[in-house]
């Protein structure tokens, strides 16, 4: 969902920093914690998911027969796991957004594909939107399908693609509702759903709008035409959908007729639904490799020396811990204690950290296993080797960069956001620099850290400014896709920076949090600098011509012809 899809609000988060120029320290360091009343109930529930999936789902079998168990959803449906956040009387669980993260990323732990099911139904199915909907007949009639004991997703992804404006499955208006025609692909739980929501143009006073429609999967003209199979995620009922004059009551159709969009709220629960369905399963990969990673360099040796006394792995390995703790920083920052409506930046900047923060530990831990991680699991069986799934893993996490949006359009649309708020500053930006951020909590190494985020934010915010008044007109503006890319991976990097700083800042100087948070500012000010390097180069390959040429040219493809 774009940013365009969500209304603005008027919450403090870290684009504030970015729109003013100044590091509001006083406010950012006030790291969340979870109370202890919410985390032994999520423990609670954890150590539930943890049993049943042990009991019931061989993650090998799933693999290699992309099947899930019989019986699978109907097991997580009485207990309730697929209502994780829906309220109890409602027959859910209750829990909290951070818990939700929690239980998804315990159960994609033991089977990817057998936790997205939880990931999708409480992350952008019925029961995701169920608490970000208006009072209406579109909630009760949800309500009341949860409350029955549904399997839900949300198809939002058209036969012509993800990022078109318009969207090309069609609602007509017809007597009592509309008529759906159009086909949707990509849907999570598709070949599995009782019910299913989907997003289609149609016609308002003002010109087409987009509206969201429910309907039960044995309606009339709705059908699965293609169970969809991924690289990763094998076993994952996700499906290609078909409409042929599908009727949706008007009762089960969501819009807000003054914006044509769909109700901010649901925009909300939406992001916040994305981190769960997306992040939380890359939080599951990242730390199944530091157990793999630790396991594999405790048995490994070269020459009789132990693999952890080589200087390379201790920095693979190092690397790999400061990444997981950074990605639990952005799930804590952007989760706990934070409303719908809080946020709003840190949850849309949150997919893209997890999941690239994910593809970086299991690209690393490749290299650490060589051969053995690129081996499949029943190869290693085979000859009685550790049967460590990286191989798996690996698939995995490459999808999870394209699941929920691309990365890199997640980008464009982050620095859209960004380069929006400081063009709605204009002339009222401050000028004057706050005070220099200090904070005695943390270590020497980290205050040195503080400042240079400090000056990042103010150079970032002097490059967007230059940038907004140059180019007043927004839609010249967003146009310089290369620019508002990587302005969106600097503005998710420097909150990634604030957050870790901010989560080091509630220990003592001198433990381990603290030296966690170091090895990632340093990790962070390499990949800062690159970017910095991008944005203000000068000049460069005319990249337009060299593609459009290449695109055109007629017969075989000079560059590959021998």
């Amino acid at each position: 969902m774009s940013p365009s899809a969500v209304a603005d609000v008027a919450a403090e988060t870290f684009l504030t920093s970015l729109e003013t120029g100044r590091l509001e320290w006083s406010r950012l360091r006030s790291f969340p914690e979870q109370d202890r009343a919410d985390r032994e109930r999520g423990d609670e529930v954890l150590r539930e998911v943890e049993v049943f999936f042990a009991e019931h789902v061989d993650p090998t079998e799933v693999d290699e027969t992309r099947s899930l168990p019989a019986g699978l959803a109907e097991g997580l449906q009485e207990r309730g796991f697929l209502r994780l956040g829906i309220a109890p009387e409602l027959g859910g669980l209750g829990l909290s957004p951070y818990n939700v993260f929690r239980v998804v990323a315990q159960a994609c732990a033991h089977s990817l594909p057998a936790g997205q099911i939880l990931a999708i139904q409480n992350g952008v199915g019925a029961a995701a939107l169920l608490p970000g909907l208006p009072e209406g007949s579109v909630r009760e009639f949800l309500g009341r399908r949860l409350a029955e004991g549904i399997v839900s997703g949300f198809g939002d992804t058209d036969s012509t693609g993800q990022n078109n404006v318009r969207k090309s499955l069609t609602a007509t208006p017809v007597e009592g509702g509309y008529r759906l025609d159009g086909e949707k692909l990509f849907t999570g739980n598709g070949p599995i759903a009782d019910l299913v929501g989907v997003s289609a143009m149609m016609p308002g006073e003002n010109g087409p709008m987009v509206g969201a429609f429910f309907l039960d999967t044995d309606t009339p003209g709705f059908s699965v035409t293609s169970r969809i199979e991924f690289m990763g995620s094998r076993g994952l009922p996700n499906g290609a959908l078909r409409f042929d004059g599908v009727f949706v009551p008007e009762e089960q159709v969501l819009v807000d007729r003054r914006t044509g969009q769909l109700p901010a709220s649901v925009g909300m629960m939406a992001l916040q639904g994305r981190i769960f369905f997306t992040g939380a399963p890359a939080m599951a990969v990242a730390r199944r490799c530091l157990e793999w990673s630790r396991e594999f360099v405790r048995r490994r040796s070269v020459d009789g020396r132990g693999l952890g006394e080589y200087e390379e792995i201790q920095h693979l390995l190092t690397a790999s811990l400061a990444e997981v703790y950074a990605m639990e920083s952005v799930a804590r920052w952007s989760l706990v204690g934070a409303g719908p409506s809080d946020r709003l930046f840190e949850r849309f900047a949150a997919k893209n950290l997890l999941v690239r923060g994910s593809w970086r530990i299991v690209d690393r831990t490749m290299s650490l296993f060589g051969g053995e991680g690129f081996e499949t699991v029943p190869s290693k069986l085979r000859r009685g080797a550790v049967p460590t799934p990286l191989e798996r893993a690996f698939r995995d996490a490459r999808g999870l960069r394209i699941a929920g949006n691309i990365d890199f359009q997640l980008d464009n649309h982050l620095g859209r956001m960004v380069l929006s708020a400081v063009q709605r500053a204009g002339a009222a930006r401050p000028t004057a620099r706050a005070e220099e951020p200090r904070d005695p909590r943390l270590s020497p190494a980290n205050l040195a850290h503080l400042a240079e985020l400090d000056e990042r934010v103010r150079e970032f915010h002097r490059f967007a400014a230059d940038l907004v008044d140059t180019v007043p007109d927004q839609a010249e503006l967003f146009a310089r896709e290369r620019t508002v890319v990587l302005l969106g991976r600097i503005a998710a990097e420097l909150f990634t920076a604030s957050a870790v700083l901010a989560r080091a800042a509630a220990v003592e100087p001198g433990g381990t949090e603290q030296e966690l948070a170091d090895l990632h500012c340093v990790e962070a000010h390499h990949r800062l600098a690159g970017l910095f390097g991008r944005l203000t180069a000068a000049g460069g390959p005319d990249h337009a011509k060299i593609s459009r040429n290449w695109l055109a040219a007629e017969g075989a493809d000079p560059l590959t012809r021998h």
